[in-house]
């Protein structure tokens, strides 16, 4: 069945590939990424050799130390105090902003979107019904809330599937689902912060009708609300929903399918007319196929994400989820919308210029995130809480992280990890060093060395973290 012109891109885009205009924009688009690459091996070089040089000003530190410490031969000369060096276990934390930046934003940003990318690889090359590549958006949001959600969501569509992913049409595959996961992020992120929420993960021994409220309000529900982006994705990329089943029940079920479509445009085609009909027909039949395709996949995720956050991270949980000792959730600062309007800019500008995300149709679906982006903007502007408010609050919350982990920074295995890490950056920095001498094209190989150096360090660096946090809060409870 022919959809009408107003839901299906121009036909003229099958001629417009053939005459050379989308090797056009895959050649820009090449570019682009290319360029992002060397952005990022320059930058994993400068990251490298900082972390070098950090490491080796703290050596110095404590050298110069130990040489004062043993000048006692002059009482009347002070002892000078050296300065403390930055650590994600001093008691004495930087300014509370910059200290929740590196310590709790940055370890929950960053675990998400290697959540997400890891669920995307495993999808694929496994072949499994569920994608898993909104596992870590899940996290960060019922975290954060739904802003810093909507930035990893980005962040993991856009900019690190779209540098890693293997395939060439990367662009179209990850590109516009971006929406979807954003629509996640702000479904999970407002979910989490209902009061509702906050029961259910107060309570020690949840019951089995508690477990199944979750399942259904953030899996069951929340596929219901992606799958309308979704289907209008599909829309414009000129898809259909497709269940991977059997062939005979696949087939079966296409005909079912069909058959609905037709009952559904013949009760609309009488009032809406035979165009809007056949439209509003294939919206609803495939949003339904969406709903059976993601109810799965978002049910796991959020599932997956729940209990990382309960098994790993019970100091933020602490904090972040029930508000720590005044029992406040931590509110949203105004720069946060800002932050994803810069980011979604560039998808923005690609998904509305180029013929393959039929942008000259489709152009209100993919600014629709604008008007959230305002919204919010606004909102935090005159009905959010002071500055000053703010930043009192991050404060008192970076002193009692700072509190809850000194001791575990003395522990030896702490010492050893870091020093491990510290040897292990300078031999990745040497083998960088060497690689443009025995390869041509260099920067892309440096680029997805420093990935997987950088890679394995964040998970040996989020599992710390994690253990610290649970032997932390063993403590305190005995």
């Amino acid at each position: 069945m022919q959809l009408p012109a107003f839901c299906w891109p121009d036909t003229s885009f099958l001629d417009k590939m053939a005459s050379g205009k989308f090797g056009a924009i895959r050649m820009v688009e090449e570019y682009g990424k290319e360029l992002m690459m060397l952005g990022g091996t320059l930058a994993g070089f400068i990251a490298a050799l900082l972390t070098v040089m950090e490491k080796l000003l703290d050596i110095q530190q404590r050298v110069s130390s130990k040489k004062e410490k043993k000048q006692t031969s002059q009482p009347e000369r002070p002892i000078a105090v050296p300065a403390p060096s930055v650590d994600f276990f001093s008691s004495k934390p930087l300014r509370g902003s910059s200290y929740l930046l590196l310590y709790e934003t940055g370890v929950i940003v960053a675990a998400g979107i290697l959540l997400n990318y890891v669920g995307l690889t495993l999808s694929l090359h496994l072949e499994s019904i569920l994608f898993l590549d909104m596992t870590g958006t899940a996290l960060v949001a019922i975290l954060l809330g739904p802003w810093w959600g909507a930035i990893v969501a980005l962040l993991s569509n856009s900019v690190v599937n779209w540098l890693l992913f293997p395939e060439a049409t990367a662009d179209v595959i990850i590109f516009p689902w971006s929406l979807v996961n954003m629509t996640g992020a702000v479904f999970w992120g407002m979910l989490a912060r209902q009061p509702s929420f906050l029961k259910y993960v107060s309570t020690g021994k949840s019951s089995g009708l508690a477990h199944t409220w979750f399942l259904l309000s953030f899996g069951l529900a929340g596929a219901v609300v992606m799958s309308i982006p979704g289907t209008l994705v599909q829309s414009a990329l000129h898809e259909r929903a497709i269940l991977a089943l059997n062939p005979e029940v696949a087939e079966s079920l296409s005909l079912r399918i069909a058959h609905w479509e037709a009952v559904v445009q013949s009760y609309l085609e009488a009032t809406l007319g035979l165009s809007w009909s056949e439209s509003i027909s294939w919206y609803i039949v495939n949003w339904f196929q969406n709903c059976v395709r993601y109810i799965p996949d978002k049910t796991m995720s959020a599932a997956i994400a729940l209990v990382i956050l309960k098994y790993g991270y019970p100091l933020f949980e602490r904090e972040l989820v029930h508000g720590g000792p005044e029992g406040e959730r931590p509110t949203d600062e105004r720069i946060l919308p800002l932050v994803l309007g810069l980011i979604y800019a560039p998808s923005y500008a690609t998904l509305i210029s180029q013929d393959n995300y039929a942008g000259y149709l489709y152009w209100p679906l993919w600014s629709l995130p604008w008007l959230f982006i305002l919204y919010g903007y606004f909102r935090i502007r005159y009905w959010g809480p002071t500055d000053d408010a703010l930043r009192e609050a991050r404060v008192q919350r970076a002193e009692r992280y700072a509190r809850a982990l000194k001791p575990i920074g003395k522990e030896p295995s702490y010492e050893f990890c870091r020093r491990l890490t510290f040897a292990t950056l300078m031999a990745s920095l040497i083998f960088a060093l060497c690689l443009p001498i025995l390869l041509m094209d260099f920067y892309r190989v440096t680029f997805k060395f420093f990935c997987v150096v950088y890679g394995f360090l964040l998970v040996v660096h989020l599992i710390r973290v994690a253990i610290a946090q649970n032997i932390s809060v063993a403590r305190a409870e005995g």
